[in-house]
């Protein structure tokens, strides 16, 4: 039998300099939820009593976990999910933890590290806020977690592309003049 073991995306993934941090999250818990047919509403009512409730496109959950709609009818969970077994039989779930590489930025130059990658106007992915883009051609979420702190979530198997393309924007912001 074999014996696995969890592995971060990738071996180094910190990156400092003033006002801006890079770093890796590493071996997060992520779960994708889609109720099954004409089981929406029972799925929000359980849901409801652990706590959580369904963003809509744009908007993120923040608390008791991160929740982020996925597209139309599913959303990905991720961090500490509560124990989901009432949903059994109303929901399909599907282990994405390894799926999935996740970066939180943070400190006062995000913003402009963030309009050098993102299409999206900078208010669109501020705090509670969840953004589908691209980054490098990179299908990603940037959500924002609070007012100076910002997650990008990519595909795991992209995650040095896009570690690179965010160090390369912050060595562009921290060569601007203050």
């Amino acid at each position: 039998m074999f014996k696995l073991t969890e592995a971060p995306a990738l071996s180094a993934g910190l990156y400092q300099a003033p006002e801006l941090n890079i770093e890796l999250l590493s071996n997060t818990p992520r779960l994708s939820l889609a109720p099954l047919k004409g089981e929406t509403e029972k799925v929000k009512a359980a849901l409801q009593q652990l706590g959580i409730t369904l963003p809509s496109p744009t908007e993120a959950v923040l608390s008791p976990c991160m929740v982020l709609p996925l597209g139309q009818g599913q959303w990905l969970l991720q961090g500490a999910v509560p124990n989901l077994g009432a949903l059994d039989g109303l929901v399909a779930l599907t282990d994405q933890s390894d799926a999935w590489c996740g970066f939180v930025l943070q400190g006062a130059k995000v913003p402009l590290l963030l309009e050098r990658l993102v299409a999206n106007a900078p208010l669109t992915y501020f705090h509670g806020k969840a953004v589908r883009t691209q980054i490098e051609h990179i299908g990603c979420w940037v959500v924002g977690l609070t007012d100076n702190r910002w997650q990008i979530l990519g595909p795991r198997s992209s995650a040095q592309s896009l570690f690179d393309a965010l160090k390369h924007a912050a060595d562009a912001v921290g060569a601007l003049a203050d």
